[in-house]
């Protein structure tokens, strides 16, 4: 992997295996790529992918006991593998922070919200009390809260999943860091909520001029806030490249499925979603050929009985880990 001085994250080869009862788990299985500073990269997949296990490795926040964890993360230079939890913490917060799937399971429902904001400033920067408040308030109107001064002293429970999640984004914005990992971050909103939160996150990563990784399910999310998409299934990259590349010219089977079950604007009302057929592979008995193989209308013999590696595509930055790949647009062409 590259130590360019432009690539603020660098990730070589990361493997997370939690020792569980019955054998050992590979949720995230031999992991390499980078990330540019200023860039917003998508991380997509079904359920179970790997995604969310992927994000919090990168930031050290795996749990302490029953998990390994192999390869390298360097993040602005600094790695993140088996370094002590005091290490990690110099960097929570400054260098890296995280928008949660679900607001109220990272606020603290009994803890006034300002309170929560003011917490992270106090202990990351030594704020003091009154200029913790000043810039809590300051937050809160960053991002968007009405009357941040009297939010302030609300309670989680009294504003609503949209709002709470501002909150969350305040939070994980207060020390200023350099990447923003938002992992799911309109889960559970309406449309339009959603919409309004992406927004934010757009304007606030010009405004902070961070990097940010942005991590979904929804295709349709990263469609047009994205520079680079990474399709993750069964734990390993199996498409990456640049977001009209990965839309336009995919070369992955599972990829196409993705696309394909994503509900469209064009649609007439009432058309049924198309669903992928199967169901996503254990982990704990995964084959030793192409996990995704056992869904996929193109496997053959070869599929199942070794995995693809990626492999470079015709365009710059596009990989694929596929025995049997769909045809490229140059290769559609000539037929």
């Amino acid at each position: 992997m590259s130590t360019n001085p432009d690539k603020l994250l660098v990730v070589n080869n990361l493997a997370t295996t939690f020792n569980t009862s019955a054998g050992p788990l590979p949720a995230v299985g031999g992991v390499s790529f980078d990330l540019n500073k200023n860039e917003t990269l998508g991380i997509v997949g079904e359920s179970g992918s790997g995604k969310t296990v992927l994000a919090r490795t990168v930031m050290g926040l795996q749990p302490r006991t029953n998990v390994t964890v192999t390869g390298s993360v360097l993040l602005n230079g600094h790695e993140m593998v088996g370094v002590s939890e005091d290490e990690k913490r110099k960097y929570w917060g400054t260098e890296v922070a995280m928008v949660f799937q679900d607001p109220m399971t990272s606020l603290n429902p009994v803890m006034r919200i300002g309170k929560q904001i003011d917490e992270t400033l106090r202990v990351r920067l030594g704020m003091s009390k009154n200029d913790a408040k000043a810039k809590a308030i300051e937050l809160l109107e960053l991002v968007g809260i009405p009357s941040p001064s009297q939010r302030y002293s609300a309670f989680p429970g009294q504003l609503s999943g949209g709002m709470r999640q501002r909150v969350v984004i305040a939070t994980a914005l207060a020390c200023s860091p350099k990447l923003l990992m938002a992992d799911e971050p309109t889960t559970g909103l309406d449309v339009t909520i959603q919409a309004q939160i992406l927004n934010l996150l757009e304007d606030l990563k010009e405004q902070f001029q961070m990097s940010v990784v942005l991590i979904t399910h929804d295709l349709g999310v990263v469609a047009t806030r994205t520079s680079r998409i990474i399709v993750m299934y069964a734990g390993r990259i199996v498409e990456m490249g640049t977001t009209r590349e990965v839309f336009t010219n995919h070369r992955m089977p599972y990829t196409r499925a993705l696309l394909e079950s994503s509900p469209k604007v064009s649609n007439p009302s009432h058309t049924r979603l198309i669903t992928i057929p199967g169901r996503p592979p254990n982990l704990l008995k995964l084959n030793q050929g192409c996990s995704f193989a056992p869904r996929c209308a193109y496997a053959t013999d070869r599929c199942h009985q070794q995995r693809p590696e990626l492999q470079i595509a015709e365009e710059p930055g596009h990989s694929f880990a596929c025995w049997n790949p769909l045809p490229s647009k140059r290769e559609a062409a000539t037929r």
